[in-house]
């Protein structure tokens, strides 16, 4: 049974006087004590005393008015007050039970007792818990001044979950919570297990906001050798809007050295995301007047823009940019891999397709850059036409049996250019006239004809089409002051030159798959064994045609008198093919084979007789090739690559070599002699590698859908060990360029390099993480670049400690840090860094 006060039956005063005695309008009516309905209940018993205007609620109260709602153990209601009191009850052993629940519109909180006035909306709570945003707040005394404004009386604020008795807090003396904006203390000091911390504040602030928030980002403090004292990552953090966001960040330091960063980060939601990083620096290493005293002004960008594939499946735009100047990574980089990144490259890209239509256009912007040597290329713009493949004598919806003419394919690609490669500190002083330019396009004519089973025929003709926009001349000028007694002059024609060629080709292929099986005796644990083998078979001819050769060659003559042949258009972004003095034609030959056994599976209970498969060589291939036409070494190399898994598919192993089938004279020239046997072996590489886990990696998956695809990223304290451990070994012969005098062939020297790497982590116990990483260069007998580090859980707060133990960037890292976002500045740092200590060379 639920009671409800009506107003009209019992907290309206009504008059005695009937109402057929006094005129309508003349009985003056009183103002209802509520605005709405108080729906109330309880699971014990409801006492109302009509004297005193009180309802008792026992056992599960619960108490509704408006957007107020209030639950606990007993509630008591004061009508004449307009109040409400809310506590717990002891049960038999004496335990305080149902303590008050207070919800009122977005704002929730437990309490020990609870005082609420229903027309002010005022209240006093004694021992409240709310959480707000990441944190929860709990205080001895609290007044609700408002429906967002609470006063606290020694409370403590926190963002342990374990909230009734967290592992830490910030105890405040006095402090003021404006609902879903801040929490504003006095004197307040840290708290860790109870046990208070000589750490004090004369006044403390929390934002608890949902939406994000302005505000100044306090700067770390450090120490480095070459640099000084510094302070590092102070600034200013601007929340533009839900979309954007602005950090304006700086760095200093006690020898002149400054930074300043500029970090952003954008996101609409079904449109896209990505974000902005541009820092500038001028970086003083030692003192001025000593040896080791250096200046360096040095930049950064990073741009990374994605677009979601729902935004529009017909035009896409990303962005992937990553270019500095080159000392930038030395200077200002904080781990290794930044460090040994001696390589940046960007991207950025726009495509558009017409729909149901085969065209497509793509504008990019591209860049590459060697930190080591300052090289650095771009090119912008790139822009790329193209049509996919049509069947122009297909009738539209054909299908079925094809006439031959119906596979003609016919497709179309355009390539405008313009790009430069120079040194970074010449990039922009270079000229425009300097950067090399130009268009080429080109239409390829194919069919594919299936003759006979596995037989098939593949003519095709190509056209190439190219615009410069410059061409050379060389001569040749004497010079008696130089050793070669003059230099090439290399004169630059400007102008639109259009150099085009056609060729056209044939191929004939087979490409069989033979099985074999061999069936082992019954109730022997092996059923079968499976060969497969894929030879492959073709045969290419291209005649000579085209334009006619050297018409895009011209001559010099060198001081000696002798004619020197070269292309007019040989430093030109693109080149235009030439079409050989005489037809060329191959025998291309390869065979690839895989072997499978099936075996009887012992763990089968059904009865079924099940079997399962277990793979002996994934894939053996030998490929080379035959020219035709060639004068002498016809053979091409033979290429031999093997693959497979054993131990369960735990074990990878890859093997690779190439055999060279001619012989080497002294001087590193081949000759057309068969160097005998399977021929002279050039080179050979081996990669193997395994993985393992407590967990055989079963629930990887499963995790990596849980933490949205950054697995790798995360300490997962559920699996006790895990083990990677890769092999490279590398062989190549040498040959020597000063043989013995009298010597037939080329001295053979052999390289060897062998690398291994281990990584691996393992659990302590369930909330201890250790992790390492090594290797060893059986090569240079040195132990590799090592690492390990340890991990801590401790519930709301992580402790981590990483060391370099050796080598150049030899350092180390020690911190504890509480895991929330909102408090991330609440952390104990021990470092010491290369960058730091100095331990760091050119």
């Amino acid at each position: 049974m639920k009671p409800t006060l009506q107003p009209d039956t019992l907290f309206f005063q009504q008059d005695t006087i009937p109402q057929d005695s006094i005129p309508q309008d003349s009985v003056k009516k009183e103002k209802p004590l509520f605005k709405d309905i108080i729906s109330y209940n309880a699971d014990d018993s409801i006492r109302i005393s009509m004297d005193q205007k009180k309802v008792f609620l026992y056992g599960n109260a619960k108490v509704k008015y408006l957007k107020t709602e209030l639950n606990a153990q007993f509630i008591e209601l004061d009508m004449d007050k307009k109040q409400a009191f809310a506590s717990g009850l002891p049960d038999t052993s004496g335990i305080v039970m149902g303590t008050p629940k207070f919800k009122d519109g977005g704002q929730e909180f437990e309490s020990k007792e609870l005082r609420y006035n229903f027309e002010t909306r005022k209240g006093f709570v004694k021992d409240i818990i709310t959480q707000e945003g990441e944190g929860y707040v709990q205080g001895k005394l609290t007044k609700k001044l408002s429906d967002s404004v609470y006063c606290v009386k020694e409370g403590w604020y926190t963002t342990c979950d374990q909230h009734d008795h967290p592992h830490f807090y910030i105890r405040m003396n006095k402090a003021k919570m404006i609902k879903d904006k801040k929490v504003i203390a006095g004197f307040s000091n840290l708290v860790l297990e109870d046990v208070p911390l000589p750490i004090a504040l004369p006044f403390a602030f929390f934002p608890i906001t949902k939406k994000g928030t302005s505000g100044v980002i306090m700067p770390t403090y450090g120490e480095e050798r070459m640099r000084g004292f510094n302070l590092r990552n102070g600034g200013y953090y601007w929340a533009i809007s839900d979309y954007i966001d602005l950090s304006l960040t700086g760095d200093i330091y006690t020898n002149g050295s400054w930074g300043a960063n500029i970090l952003s980060n954008y996101r609409k939601r079904y449109k896209f995301s990505g974000n902005f990083n541009f820092t500038i620096s001028r970086n003083h290493t030692s003192e001025k007047g000593l040896p080791d005293y250096n200046e360096s002004q040095d930049w950064s960008l990073r741009w990374s823009h994605s677009q979601d594939a729902k935004a529009n499946p017909y035009s896409t735009f990303s962005a992937s940019v990553d270019i500095s100047s080159s000392n930038n990574n030395y200077y200002n980089a904080t781990n290794i891999n930044d460090i040994a990144n001696q390589r940046k490259q960007s991207s950025i890209s726009w495509s558009k397709k017409w729909p149901e239509k085969p065209f497509s256009l793509t504008a990019a912007f591209s860049h590459n850059q060697n930190s080591r040597d300052s090289s650095i290329s771009v090119s912008f713009p790139n822009m790329n036409f193209r049509m996919t493949q049509i069947y122009p004598l297909r009738k539209k919806g054909k299908s079925g049996n094809l006439k031959w003419y119906d596979n003609i394919g016919l497709s179309y690609t355009a390539e405008l250019r313009n790009s430069i490669q120079t040194k970074e500190d010449e990039l922009f002083k270079t000229p425009l006239n300097q950067w090399k330019n130009g268009f080429k396009h080109s239409i390829p004519l194919s069919t594919s004809i299936n003759l006979i089973k596995d037989v098939s025929l593949s003519p095709s003709f190509n056209y190439d089409g190219v615009l410069f926009l410059s061409s050379i001349r060389k001569t040749w000028e004497t010079d008696t002051s130089l050793a070669t007694k003059g230099r090439i002059r290399i004169d630059t024609i400007n102008g639109l030159h259009y150099a085009h060629n056609y060729n056209a080709s044939i191929s004939l292929g087979y490409n069989p798959t033979i099985y074999g099986m061999y069936m082992f005796k019954p109730g022997c644990k092996v059923y079968a064994l499976r060969h497969v083998i894929r030879p492959s078979i073709s045969v290419s001819y291209s005649p000579n045609w085209g334009v006619k050769r050297g018409k895009y060659r011209r001559v010099y003559y060198d001081s000696d008198g002798r004619e020197q042949n070269y292309s007019i258009f040989e430093q030109a972004l693109y080149s235009i093919r030439e079409t050989p003095e005489k037809s060329t034609g191959s025998i291309s030959l390869s065979i690839d084979n895989n072997i499978e056994m099936k075996v009887r599976d012992d763990n089968d209970t059904t009865g079924k007789n099940e079997f399962k498969k277990i793979k002996i060589l994934e894939s053996f291939r030998i490929s080379t090739s035959y020219d035709m036409f060639a004068d002498s070494l016809n053979w091409s190399n033979i290429r031999l690559a093997a693959r497979t898994k054993v131990f369960h598919d735990k074990l990878n192993i890859d093997v690779s070599a190439t055999i060279d089938p001619y012989l080497m004279t002294a001087n590193m020239v081949k000759v057309n002699k068969y160097a005998g046997g399977l021929g002279r072996l050039t080179n050979v590489s081996l990669t193997s590698g395994f993985q393992l886990s407590s967990d055989n990696g079963k629930k990887k998956e499963e995790k990596n859908d849980l933490v949205g695809g950054f697995y790798d990223r995360y300490m997962d304290f559920e699996v006790p060990w895990s083990l990677s451990v890769d092999y490279n070994l590398s062989y190549s012969k040498r040959y020597s360029r000063n043989p013995a005098p009298g010597a037939r062939k080329a001295l053979s020297e052999g390289n060897l390099t062998q690398m291994l790497r281990l990584n691996g982590d393992f659990s302590l116990t369930p909330k201890w993480k250790f992790g390492f990483s090594t290797g060893y260069d059986f090569s240079n007998h040195e132990v590799t670049a090592t690492s390990f580090n340890i991990s801590r859980d401790l519930h709301c707060w992580d402790m981590t400690f990483s060391c370099i133990p050796f080598g150049t960037h030899q350092s180390y890292n020690f911190q504890i840090n509480v895991r929330s976002s909102l408090l991330k500045d609440l952390k104990l740092t021990k470092r010491e860094s290369w960058y730091d200590t100095g331990n760091f060379y050119r």
